[in-house]
């Protein structure tokens, strides 16, 4: 192992106290490695050229999140190091570091490749693009009415929909906005995407489980109404007046980085179950 990227949220790090711990971890176990630190999201940009061996992230799912839109790309396995609130994306708290390290430095760990799907429509004259990890949510402005669209799958109609909005997810997603819709929780590493619709009218209420690689239109909303799409809980993007919203599995996979004794079903429990007192970042 020759390099390692580094990107820590900068609100939780004001007096760079833990940059400086974990560049002084990481040479302690090996000092022929080099660390590069990326603070702003421009940087990215940079450590795609750069290719380090990984990419450790500190911060809470926010910043993972926006790691992966952004190395997905490049092939980069993402180490996630939870110093935010729920942490659910991350490998390790805090506190766990210095061990943590040792053990990838020993080879100890392993690599799941998570679906990302990508979201696209015209508008206007311009073409837009983003990816995500998690989920693409399509909502109404006015939450007091109800949104009418269409969904179609490979190009065949599913079912028009009367709801509050519609949640297309990821299994990493599925323990997200999905699962307070009532979706369902889906085990990480499967290649599925899932249809939820938020407070339907009418009888069916229940997500569809589609293979990964289906191709969903949203169609049918009308063109005056104010309607909006979120990208991994991100800021709002106005879609009113757009013909239709295409969703896909992203050709690249996001690699998640995790230590050999890593138990999912554990984190699930504790973090999204349970809500227990763990999901609280780390004081260093």
């Amino acid at each position: 192992m020759k390099s390692i990227g580094v990107n820590i949220n900068s609100c939780k790090d004001h007096d760079g106290k833990i940059r400086e711990y974990v560049e002084k971890v990481i040479k302690e176990e090996n000092s022929n490695i080099k660390v590069e630190f990326y603070d702003e999201i421009n940087y990215f940009e940079e450590a795609c050229r750069m290719k380090p061996d990984f990419f450790i992230v500190f911060g809470g799912d926010g910043t993972i999140l926006n790691a992966a839109r952004n190395l997905v790309s490049c092939n980069i396995p993402i180490f996630g190091v939870n110093i935010g609130h729920l942490g659910f994306l991350s490998a390790i708290e805090f506190k766990d570091f210095k061990s943590a390290i040792q053990k990838i430095l020993k080879g100890k760990y392993f690599l799941q490749d998570r679906t990302m799907i990508k979201c696209s429509f015209i508008k206007g004259h311009s073409k837009k693009i983003f990816y995500s990890l998690n989920e693409v949510v399509l909502y109404k402005g006015n939450m007091a009415k109800i949104l009418k669209y269409n969904i179609d799958v490979d190009d065949k109609f599913y079912m028009g929909f009367k709801s509050d909005g519609i949640i297309i997810s990821t299994p990493t997603g599925s323990t997200a906005h999905n699962l307070s819709a009532g979706g369902p929780i889906i085990y990480p590493n499967l290649d599925v995407v899932s249809i939820t619709p938020i407070c339907p009218q009418g009888l069916h209420r229940g997500s569809i489980i589609l293979n990964g690689k289906s191709n969903i239109t949203i169609s049918g909303i009308d063109a005056n109404e104010d309607v909006y799409i979120t990208v991994d809980g991100r800021v709002p993007v106005d879609v009113k007046g757009v013909s239709f919203i295409e969703i896909s599995e992203l050709n690249y996979k996001c690699k998640l980085l995790k230590l050999n004794d890593y138990d999912y079903f554990d984190v699930l429990r504790k973090k999204i179950i349970l809500r227990t007192e763990e999901c609280e970042g780390d004081k260093y």
